[in-house]
């Protein structure tokens, strides 16, 4: 469907910017939201004699925006959920609950479902990074925190912090390597190594 828009969206357009979007995402979201209106040229004609009205309520949501930023923004937003004993997630972290985390935190209804972008699904316990565009200029990074109960944070953030230290990387392996090798191979197995190694030599040398 051809719309005109009379409000400021991120990822779409300004305002006076007539695009094409789907017919669900216009009649459901957009249209009702008053965000856009139905592309005609009678609409277009209405939309020029309102311009100056509409970017006085885009100016007023953009401060709107860049106040909710002062609030959520550097926050961790927690989320307790219930888990497995190996961190698999039972309920889910939608775009939704996240909404609902970050209004709670700002003390008013300063984001919807709609305006928040994660990198990845959400499926168990960790750390994850979502963006939320505020308005069309707009936009901040949150931190988020899915754990079983605040009692296990920290551990979580030191556990997470660890695994992306740069020079911790390599000594994990090493250290797993070393683990999996004492632990998984016989005693009798790696005695006999150095063995098959000495009658290998002895062999080739005659």
């Amino acid at each position: 469907m051809k719309i005109i828009l009379i409000s400021a969206l991120p990822r779409i357009g300004k305002i006076g910017d007539v695009v094409e979007v789907k017919n669900g995402y216009a009649k459901n979201f957009l249209i009702p939201q008053k965000k856009a209106i139905c592309f005609t040229s009678t609409n277009y004609k209405i939309f020029e004699e309102k311009k100056h009205e509409f970017e006085q309520e885009n100016s007023k949501n953009l401060d709107s925006a860049s106040k909710a930023k002062a609030k959520i923004e550097g926050k961790d937003i927690l989320i307790i959920q219930n888990a497995s004993d190996d961190g698999r997630l039972y309920g889910s972290v939608n775009s939704a609950l996240i909404a609902t985390k970050i209004n709670e935190i700002a003390g008013e209804k300063a984001v919807s479902r709609n305006q928040i972008f994660l990198k990845k699904a959400i499926k168990e316990i960790g750390v994850y990074e979502a963006t939320i565009n505020l308005h069309s200029e707009v936009v901040c990074n949150l931190r988020l925190i899915v754990t079983r109960s605040e009692s296990e944070v920290d551990a979580l953030l030191k556990a997470v912090a660890k695994v992306n230290a740069p020079e911790k990387k390599s000594e994990a392996k090493a250290a797993i390597a070393e683990e999996v090798t004492s632990e998984e191979i016989p005693e009798e197995v790696q005695s006999e190594k150095p063995k098959r190694a000495k009658k290998q030599k002895a062999e080739s040398a005659e």
